[in-house]
């Protein structure tokens, strides 16, 4: 389901619809914090010391994930990763094979780097809304019966 070369790092996939909209949904994401579009070798290039932080996710979570989005399909990607990133891949496919006592894929680990930069982005939202409803003073919020001309 996916290979990575050995001259030029790259990868092909065929992902199911579910993991190709964590994909789209990803780069939404991603193209709008940087204020740039953005291309899936850049965010996995942005993603690479994610290793630490998928090691300490709750590993019944990430496997609930990869039972609801399924990682084969029929929509062919093709990646051009630099060997960093490839690396970074085969070494989550490795860690979650190991805790999660599966044979898991590089479309795998593709999968839960996603799903932890979905996860991080969508904290941060709603830490940001804390923060937000702190700092804004009740007094000044608009009653919820406001007449309209």
């Amino acid at each position: 389901m996916g290979t990575i070369g050995a001259d030029i790092p790259g990868c092909t996939l065929d992902i199911s619809e579910h993991l190709f909209r964590l994909t789209t949904e990803s780069l939404r994401l991603r193209s709008n914090e940087t204020k740039s579009y953005q291309t899936l070798e850049r965010l996995l290039e942005a993603r690479i010391g994610s290793l630490s932080r998928i090691r300490d996710r709750d590993m019944t979570t990430l496997k609930e994930h990869l039972v609801a989005i399924p990682t084969q399909g029929e929509i062919r990607i093709e990646l051009q990763i630099s060997q960093t990133s490839a690396d970074c891949l085969d070494d989550v496919k490795d860690l979650l094979s190991r805790e999660l006592d599966a044979d898991l894929t590089v479309g795998d680990a593709l999968s839960v780097l996603l799903f932890d930069y979905v996860v991080e982005q969508k904290a941060a939202r709603v830490l940001a809304k804390m923060d937000l409803e702190r700092v804004i003073p009740a007094r000044i919020a608009i009653p919820p019966s406001s007449p309209r001309h």
